[in-house]
């Protein structure tokens, strides 16, 4: 075995514009304990403190050079990540230091270090095995750090050899901070860590049970769409991260207790209460402990800690049926309006989208409704522009809006100024859900954009395009070819059918041609989506999936 090295960071105090986390000091100290440990991670460890963004890019430097190729290296970091200040067309991610700071809620570039440097350093080390670990907000953003040169991203492909990414949040999303004073994630990898993770066989805990812990943690306690990822190659999800647990009663009783509790869950689902009620299980528990030599008291202070989270669940299941039964007493399925109370209602229990359909085919089979419930829509009082007659959405502009907030956009629309048009596209979603124009759209906004508002965009789009420009546009073709949620062909041949592939490579904003005459069906717009490459080929197509289910109900009429 090489060389094992571990380079841990944490950030807690920052310059102007961020907020102090406290957590991120104790996150290093758990790391340390666990990772230094030579009965568990066995690594040389360095730890780094409330640095500037010099002495962190010096520091990250000197960790990967000089390193065997033999070695496995390790760099974990837990604090705030910024997406830089280019907006939505321009989006990078950067770790940010101790000095570093913002100026009019958007980042000071120069005083955070970028991850294009901590992809160089990798890229540049001789070792063959690299793990790196973000805790921090947009950390999904990381898997720009894959991309090999220009060409276009695949992420069976071009993944490095031997490297594995586990990043607590998405491209998109901010990370939960603080949970008992560890951040949640750093809470769940330690647990896995600690003997939770281990699959029962096998010397070592890898990068994918640390993985598969982390995020069936974070299902279980159902927070939103806060979901953890991992980016990495075959050989990359076995990197070995600490050694197999020893022998231990009470890990033995915890992995059953979580087994069991797992199953009834999965089984039983709403009915399902939280607590191990049947005589069967209790006793198959009871009488594991006797044979392990546990003692009451230890194993019920277990299968407390185990239970909580599963408890909450239960709790959440039960109030959206009573929600759903409410919404369908008088024996049909809800309405338009009542399903977006519902969707609202999901939401703030923050109870996953398969809970909420089980649920509803449970309770739609028990009261034998008419017809199972649709999945969440929302159903416009309009059609689809496409479906419309020429005329209809050419002759008169006061069919489409009379909002004065419209008619910047609108003049644009008029004078042909396409690239200003797509920019004020942007411009005007961001501010209607409330952002700054310096932000951008998540996915949580894209998922509940005003569908009136969203219509009034596209027909005016639509209409000064003639038809060849438009959500609504997009949307058809999207649905041609396959409706893509994830990256794959068919977001790839959605790229190539509206213009933002040519010759099998995703284009940059900058070189996009905004020519009515010139352009393909569907190009535009695109700021929303995300520019850039990285935005085309991975961040736009989750986004646009979003969009496009948003506009499902477009061509339907409401009865």
């Amino acid at each position: 075995m090489g060389k094992r090295a571990a380079l841990l960071v944490g950030i807690s105090e920052y310059g102007e514009g961020f907020g102090p986390l406290p957590g991120s000091l104790k996150d290093i100290q758990a790391m340390v304990d666990v990772l230094k440990d030579p009965e568990c991670g066995a690594f040389e460890v360095e730890d780094l403190k409330n640095c500037s963004d010099t002495s962190l890019e010096s520091t990250i430097e000197g960790f990967f050079s000089g390193k065997d190729a033999d070695s496995l290296l390790l760099f974990y970091f837990s604090g705030h990540g910024d997406l830089g200040s280019g907006g939505i067309l321009n989006q990078h991610l950067h770790l940010c230091a101790k000095n570093s700071r913002k100026e009019n809620g958007r980042l000071i570039e120069s005083s955070a270090l970028s991850a294009g440097f901590l992809k160089r350093q990798m890229d540049l080390c001789r070792a063959k095995q690299i793990v790196v670990i973000l805790d921090c907000c947009y950390s999904g953003k990381i898997a720009d750090l894959l991309t090999k040169g220009e060409g276009d991203i695949d992420f069976d492909e071009l993944k490095a050899s031997g490297r594995v990414i586990l990043a607590s949040s998405s491209a998109a999303k901010v990370a939960l901070q603080e949970h008992d004073g560890l951040s949640l994630y750093t809470q769940f990898l330690i647990e896995g860590m600690e003997g939770a993770a281990y699959p029962g066989q096998g010397d070592w805990i890898v990068a994918r049970n640390l993985h598969e812990h982390a995020d069936r943690r974070f299902e279980i306690e159902r927070k939103g769409s806060y979901r953890p990822r991992i980016l990495a190659e075959d050989t990359g999800y076995d990197l070995p991260i600490v050694r197999a647990p020893k022998p231990d009663p009470k890990l033995e009783y915890r992995l059953e207790v979580d087994r069991i509790f797992q199953e009834l869950d999965e089984e039983m689902h709403l009915e399902f209460n939280g607590s191990i009620e049947d005589g069967l299980d209790r006793g198959s528990l009871e009488t594991f402990r006797a044979r392990l030599g546990l003692s009451p008291d230890d194993a019920l202070a277990i299968e407390e800690k185990i239970q909580a989270p599963y408890l909450v669940r239960a709790k959440k299941r039960q109030d959206y049926a009573e929600y759903f039964r409410t919404a369908v007493k008088d024996g049909t399925t809800p309405t338009s309006r009542q399903r977006r109370r519902l969707i609202e209602i999901c939401q703030n229990l923050l109870l996953g989208k398969e809970d909420a359909q089980r649920i509803e085919k449970a309770i739609a089979q028990e009261l034998d409704l008419a017809s199972p419930p649709k999945q969440p829509e929302i159903v416009s009082s309009r059609v689809d522009p496409l479906e419309l007659p020429e005329k209809d959405i050419s002759d008169n502009p006061q069919e489409i809006t009379t909002d004065p907030k419209y008619e910047k956009l609108e003049k644009l629309l008029q004078n042909q100024k396409w690239k200003e048009a797509d920019q004020e596209t942007y411009r005007l979603m961001i501010t209607i859900v409330g952002r700054t124009e310096e932000d951008w759209l998540r996915e949580e906004d894209l998922k509940t954009f005003p569908c009136e508002d969203l219509q009034t965009l596209d027909r005016l789009l639509v209409k000064y395009s003639k038809g060849k420009w438009g959500f609504s546009v997009q949307k058809r073709i999207w649905e041609e070819c396959g409706s893509p949620k994830t990256y794959n062909n068919d977001w790839k041949k959605f790229g190539d059918r509206v213009g933002w592939r040519k010759n099998g490579k995703w284009l940059e904003y900058q070189q996009l041609t905004f020519d009515l005459q010139k352009t393909s069906f569907g190009e535009f717009p695109l700021g929303v989506l995300g520019g850039g490459m990285f935005g085309l080929r991975v961040g736009g197509v989750s986004s646009f999936s979003f969009l496009a289910q948003r506009l499902v109900g477009f061509s339907t009429r409401q009865s």
